[in-house]
C-alpha cells in the first residue's frame, strides 16, 4: 500500500479525546500533536471525527485536526502530504459545550475497506454484565503476561491482527509473526505498575453504549502501559475489546 490516511491532531488549553467513529484513538495533551494512521478504524461512508474535551473550560481552548493522505514513495523521498480536511474551533473560558465535544464533524473518505468487526459489535447493546467480564478478561490478559505464556495471548488477538494486516496491506502471516515478537519482549523485560492491577484505576469507555469499550486508566491514558527492564523505554499499548456471545476479544 503506497498510500497512508492519516488523522494529525492539536488542542490547546484542555486536554481531549481524539475519536473517530466512536473509537477513541488517543488522549491529546494540551499543546502537543498527535499523528495517527487510521486505516483500521474507517468505515464506508460517513466517518465521524470528535475532539471531545475532558473536564470544564477553566482556559481559553483552541483544536485542529486535518485529514492527510500521505503517499510513500521511500525513505529517501520527502512528499508533502495532501490535505483532505481540515477544521479548527476554539472556545473561551466558561463557554458552554453540548457534551464537550469541541469538534464533531462527518466526513466522506476517499478509501474502501471491508466492514470490519468492530462494527458488527457495535450493533449489539451493552448490558450490565460486560463491565464484569472485561475485569475479568483484563485480569487475564495481566497475568498470562506475567505469566510469560505467549501462545494463550495470541488467540485473543486474532481479530485484530488479521484486521490490521487488510488494513494496511499487509502479509497476514508476517503481521502475526511480528505480533507474537512483540508480544515475547512485553512479557520478557515488560514490567506494569502495580496500579495496573487495581480496578479502581480502570476506566472502561463504552462507544457509542455499545457493546465496544475503549480499555483507559483514571487519566484517560491506554490502560496497559509498560516499561522495559533493558532499555528503559516506555510503551503503552492502546486497546479496545468487544463483547459479544459472552465472550470478551481485542478488536484493535
Amino acid at each position: 500500500m503506497d498510500k497512508t490516511l492519516l488523522i494529525r491532531a492539536c488542542v490547546t488549553g484542555s486536554d481531549a479525546l481524539l475519536c473517530l467513529n466512536g473509537m477513541v484513538l488517543c488522549k491529546l495533551i494540551s499543546g502537543q500533536e498527535m499523528r495517527l494512521p487510521v486505516h483500521e478504524f474507517i468505515q464506508s461512508g460517513e466517518n465521524r471525527i470528535q475532539v471531545i474535551l475532558l473536564g470544564s473550560v477553566l482556559n481559553d481552548t483552541h483544536s485542529r485536526v486535518c485529514v492527510e493522505l500521505q503517499k510513500d514513495r521511500g525513505a529517501d523521498v520527502l512528499v508533502q502530504p495532501q490535505v483532505l480536511y481540515e477544521f479548527e474551533e476554539s472556545l473561551l473560558r466558561g463557554e458552554r459545550l453540548e457534551k464537550n465535544r469541541l469538534i464533531d464533524v462527518c466526513v466522506d473518505l476517499p478509501v474502501s475497506f471491508p466492514k470490519w468487526r468492530y462494527l458488527d459489535v457495535m450493533q449489539a447493546s451493552s448490558d450490565g454484565q460486560d463491565l464484569q467480564k472485561i475485569q475479568d478478561f483484563i485480569l487475564q490478559l495481566l497475568r498470562l503476561m506475567q505469566e510469560k505464556k505467549t501462545t494463550l495471548l495470541l488467540p485473543f488477538f486474532s481479530v485484530r491482527n488479521r484486521e490490521i494486516a487488510i488494513a494496511y496491506g499487509l502479509d497476514a502471516q508476517q503481521v502475526h509473526h511480528d505480533f507474537q515478537q512483540h508480544l515475547r519482549r512485553i512479557t520478557t523485560h515488560g514490567i506494569f505498575p502495580d496500579c495496573v492491577w487495581d480496578s479502581q484505576s480502570w476506566c472502561l469507555l463504552p462507544v457509542r453504549r455499545a457493546a465496544v469499550y475503549a480499555l483507559l486508566n483514571n487519566q484517560h491514558q491506554p490502560l496497559f502501559q509498560l516499561q522495559f527492564d533493558d532499555d528503559g523505554t516506555a510503551l503503552q499499548i492502546p486497546m479496545h475489546v468487544g463483547v459479544l456471545g459472552g465472550e470478551v476479544f481485542v478488536l484493535r
